[in-house]
């Protein structure tokens, strides 16, 4: 397993490096720069004008900061402009944009633990995203908005790529989720009600994997890793943008990355989330 460092743009079999664990890093993507600026812009507006955006946390009691997270996530999950960063960014690394599907785009807001860490700033255990229905050639983006320190980035577990994990992902469904519980996360305060896919057995933390970026430095690697939000001890707001491409053909192929102990089934029913890259369409599913 390897880390690459500004190796991302025009590839020669990205995809296969990253199923098979390997973890891309660049600095230098334009597109990415522009997705954090644009994050930055719509902080700014749901937040009333504040632009101290890491100490956001220390003005408002956590029932105004879950309010205007919640405005500020649907105005850039829902808005055209990041969607379109998402297609520069396609075209940036060099691969063909009718090949590829991406997930809607996200903000993470992460403050300090002992003010917030569930609904809105939901803090994940170790887990790997095909345990919430995602797919084995799912390939992930994150990038932090500001300058992060190892307390209170994420962090990725690569001792486990191959390794299983006793874990729940088979009594988790997505499409309860999708329908019931993500429109929960508002009433979500002081403890974590929802339901999410966790492991059952401690997992050996000395191979964590903590990478403290700079703003639009874009970590890419697969969904299969274990990852989760590392606890924020600062006294500032972690921001994070993180979005999601899947290769088509890979798609309906079944490729991907190993599938070591996922027990989730119902994948297609996060498939209406979907959007083809090359003209921002909706991805009309395969069967199960």
């Amino acid at each position: 397993m390897n880390l690459y460092i500004n190796q991302t743009k025009h590839r020669p079999a990205l995809r296969e490096h990253i199923y098979k664990g390997d973890i891309f890093l660049d600095t230098t993507l334009h597109s990415a720069h522009a997705l954090c600026a644009l994050a930055r812009e719509c902080i700014t507006r749901a937040f009333d004008g504040e632009t101290d955006h890491q100490s956001l946390h220390k003005m408002m009691p956590v029932e105004t900061f879950v309010e205007r997270v919640t405005a500020l996530k649907r105005e850039f999950t829902n808005g055209e402009q990041a969607k379109a960063l998402i297609g520069a960014f396609i075209d940036e690394i060099g691969v063909d944009p009718a090949q590829y599907l991406f997930d809607v785009p996200r903000v993470r807001v992460v403050p300090n633990y002992d003010y917030l860490h569930a609904g809105v700033s939901y803090a994940y255990k170790p887990h790997r995203d095909t345990w919430y229905g995602n797919v084995d050639c799912q390939i992930n983006t994150w990038m932090p908005v500001y300058s992060l320190k190892p307390e209170q980035t994420m962090m990725i577990n690569p001792a486990y790529f191959e390794r299983p994990v006793h874990n729940s992902s088979a009594d988790w469904s997505l499409e309860h989720w999708i329908n019931v519980q993500r429109f929960k996360a508002r009433d979500n305060i002081t403890e974590e009600s929802r339901v999410h896919p966790v492991p059952l057995e401690d997992i050996d933390t000395r191979s964590e994997l903590r990478v403290a970026g700079n703003s639009g430095e874009m970590l890419i690697f697969s969904g299969s890793h274990l990852h989760g939000t590392v606890a924020n001890t600062t006294d500032q707001v972690r921001f994070s943008v993180d979005f999601r491409l899947i290769h088509l053909q890979d798609l309906l192929d079944k490729r991907g990355a190993p599938n070591v102990d996922n027990g989730c089934t119902d994948a297609h029913a996060g498939f209406k989330d979907l959007f083809h890259a090359s003209d921002f369409s909706r991805f009309q599913g395969v069967n199960p």
